[in-house]
């Protein structure tokens, strides 16, 4: 291990009971482990004959440990074991960058094993998790499928010992950021890291947070008042290095969040009369907090940029909710978003006031005029109780003309945080889409003492206002918007009863009209690719003629300037045939005299002949020690390997002094091959001096043999090949 375990413990509160060590190896660590007073282990190995080294090792240990054949994973059933020269980096996964730093270190084979979910296995061997509180993962870049596979488990850990890669060095294999994300979900962050060999791999070491839950977030309360909820969960935690759990809420589907789920009842804490939680300078940590967190929102204001990350729609919602806004935009320049709500007498319990429908349609009057092309969209929990008719001349829309199938609900919440102008109900529905607009220009929300709508800020205001007496608003706006939505609702009636049919003509003509246009430009589309495709087959054509003849002119011109070059050549070799007969007769008359001495030579060329020989087998026999040499060279080489493996499991090196051993046998390798190079050239020049010597024999017995009227420009040759070899085969 790179990390100090005992002092890790100490420092995180962890205090160690049970240990699971997958991928285990020789179990060296079990040494360790005593040191710590753990009570009970499990040693897993994949690899069969390591296992047996790794059971003998253990074999007199006082502690209660269990060892276990298999690979571990994030499935049951079979899998490939790549085993490698080195055996504590074999793995389920191939060798891929691995190699490139680690050069010397080759797959010797593959095997078949057994693999096993770690909880699958603790259900088999009858053993409770609950008895063991610490994780060790070294299984060379398989550590993320056995977390996967060890979700049960997980809940009783404490803490998690791993390595972690930061490049692929094992095809396939998961990074360190695939571990942190899985780990930090199942409410575990690391607090060490190590990388004493090499940049790309280490150890790093997790503790599991404490937490805090909502077990009431997504239960009797709607989006807007779970964005609140939710937001102040995250925040708590993000401030006090907590993990969160959550029961299954909406905000899971729309923004794909992947908290931990509640497994456990903690301590209640509830907060007091809308008061920033907590109301002491206590951390409350381990509990499970409840309420509405509609705080004025200068608190959320210094958290604004990890607010708005929490409620990002995941990639299928948002290209729904995005084409819906698109629609909505191609129907003019200004989009005015209105949140209305309908007062409810049944609704005891809410103490939110309902202000008149009257108050927006005096705002919206005096807005519309000023702005190019605006359109009206209308967004209400209750779209069959709202008086749309009251805001008819207006050609309102609503989430049911877009024609979107998504959640409507979220439809409406993402529109109003898109739309340019915004007036809003009294609700936190409405407050928070205002939260999350960050293009809108203008906010109005219903002010009850004054009877009118009025800007604000959305960053620094209080989402709701509360305890607001109905009465004094005013009961005749009540009783006056009641005969006036009477009154609108008869009109509407009528006026959908005289549109029907007008519509439905509308339509008719509409439809010929367009499916003659469709007809025309069918057509025209037609023609226009006909006349395309025939434009391209003559360019084609074209290029192609072109390409052809620039081809034949350069192949005349190459042929013309080979036949100049070859008659150049030709001329050259005629005068180079002339000079060379002239240097022949005088090479002749001087090979004459040349005869005459070798005659007088030849018994010193024999000699020299025999001392060579002598030569030769003293290099033979010089080649045979060198052979002998290398020889032993390879035996103590392979003694050296076996030495190193066996003295590798006593000495217990560390990777590094394992490199520098690399590195020093990579030397030797290289003297050898510089060796062996030596030996294959001395051999090669024995096998030409051989061959040189046997021809210049048989030379010799031909030049003896040769009578002075033959053909003296063949004896010249003779000569002249006798004089080159003896200058290479006598010694200096």
């Amino acid at each position: 291990m790179k990390l100090d375990l005992k002092n890790l413990c100490l420092q995180n509160s962890v205090s160690p009971r049970g240990i699971i060590h997958v991928g285990a190896y020789d179990g060296k660590d079990i040494k360790l482990y005593q040191t710590l007073g753990i009570s009970k282990i499990i040693f897993i190995e994949a690899n069969p004959t390591v296992f047996e080294r790794l059971k003998a090792n253990i074999a007199t240990a006082s502690l209660d440990v269990e060892v276990v054949n298999y690979a571990i994973s994030n499935q049951n059933g079979k899998v490939k074991l790549y085993v490698n020269s080195m055996g504590q980096s074999s793995s389920i996964f191939p060798l891929k960058h691995y190699r490139d730093i680690y050069p010397n270190i080759q797959e010797t084979h593959q095997l078949t094993v057994e693999s096993k979910t770690l909880d699958t296995l603790l259900q088999e061997l009858e053993l409770s998790p609950t008895d063991f509180n610490i994780l060790n993962l070294d299984i060379q870049g398989a550590e993320l499928l056995a977390l996967q596979g060890a979700t049960n488990l997980l809940k009783y850990i404490d803490a998690v010992y791993t390595k972690v890669n930061y490049e692929e060095l094992y095809e396939g294999c998961a990074l360190a950021e695939k571990i942190d994300e899985f780990l930090a979900q199942t409410g575990f962050g690391m607090v060490a890291v190590a990388k004493p060999f090499h940049p790309s791999w280490g150890d790093a070491f997790y503790v599991r947070k404490q937490v805090v839950s909502m077990s009431t977030l997504g239960k009797n309360t709607g989006l807007g008042n779970q964005i609140f909820q939710y937001a102040f969960l995250k925040i708590y935690a993000q401030e006090n290095g907590l993990s969160v759990e959550t029961p299954p809420w909406l905000g899971q589907e729309l923004f794909g969040h992947k908290d931990r789920e509640i497994y456990e009842d903690l301590p209640v804490v509830v907060e007091n009369n809308n008061e920033i939680f907590p109301s002491n300078e206590e951390v409350g940590k381990n509990v499970d907090i409840q309420g509405e967190f509609l705080y004025h929102t200068r608190y959320y204001a210094t958290h604004k940029e990890y607010f708005c990350s929490l409620f990002q729609p995941v990639a299928e919602i948002e290209a729904q909710v995005k084409f819906a806004w698109e629609k909505l935009c191609s129907r003019g320049k200004n989009i005015i978003g209105l949140h209305l709500e309908v007062h409810s007498d049944s609704d005891e319990n809410n103490n939110a006031v309902v202000a008149p429908s009257e108050w927006y349609k005096i705002w919206l009057h005096g807005l519309w005029e000023t702005l190019e092309e605006p359109v009206l969209f209308i967004a209400s929990d209750n779209l069959e109780e709202i008086p749309l008719i009251y805001f008819a001349e207006y050609n309102p829309i609503t989430v049911r003309d877009l024609e979107v199938e998504v959640n409507l609900e979220y439809l409406n919440f993402f529109l109003l945080s898109k739309c340019d102008f915004v007036a809003i109900s009294n609700t936190p529905f409405a407050f928070a889409a205002c939260l999350l607009n960050e293009t809108g220009k203008y906010f109005f929300r219903p002010h009850f003492p004054t009877a009118k709508l009025i800007p604000f800020e959305p960053w620094n205001s209080t989402p709701v206002f509360r305890d607001i007496d109905i009465d004094e608003v005013g009961k005749s706006v009540s009783s006056d918007e009641q005969f006036q939505q009477i009154q609108f609702q008869l009109q509407q009636t009528s006026a959908e009863l005289e549109n029907s049919q007008s519509q439905k003509d509308e339509l008719s003509q509409n439809l010929v009209s367009t499916q003659s246009q469709l007809q025309q430009t069918s057509a025209e589309l037609e023609n226009s690719q006909s006349q395309k495709n025939e434009l391209s087959q003559k360019l084609a054509s074209t290029q192609s003629q072109l390409q052809q003849t620039q081809t034949e002119l350069e192949n005349i011109q190459s042929h013309r300037d080979q036949i100049l070059g070859e008659l150049e050549q030709s001329q050259s070799k005629l005068q180079q045939s002339k000079e060379k007969a002239k240097n022949a007769e005088l090479k002749l008359q001087q090979t004459r005299q040349e005869l005459e001495n070798i005659k007088f030579h030849k018994d010193e060329v024999s000699q020299k002949l025999i001392s060579a020989e002598s030569q030769i087998q003293q290099n033979q026999e010089k080649a045979k020690n060198a052979e002998s040499q290398l020889q032993n060279i390879k035996t103590e080489l392979d003694k050296s390997h076996s030495e190193l493996h066996d003295r590798r499991e006593e000495l217990e090196i560390t990777q590094f002094q394992l490199d520098e051993v690399q590195a020093e046998l990579e030397q030797s390798q290289s003297q050898l091959s510089k060796h062996q190079e030596q030996i294959n050239t001395y051999q090669s020049q024995l096998q030409e001096t051989q061959t040189e010597l046997e021809q210049t024999k048989l030379k010799l017995e031909k030049q003896e043999k040769i009578l002075p009227n033959q053909n003296t420009t063949n004896y010249a040759a003779h000569i002249k090949n006798l004089a080159k070899i003896l200058a290479e085969t006598i010694p200096d």
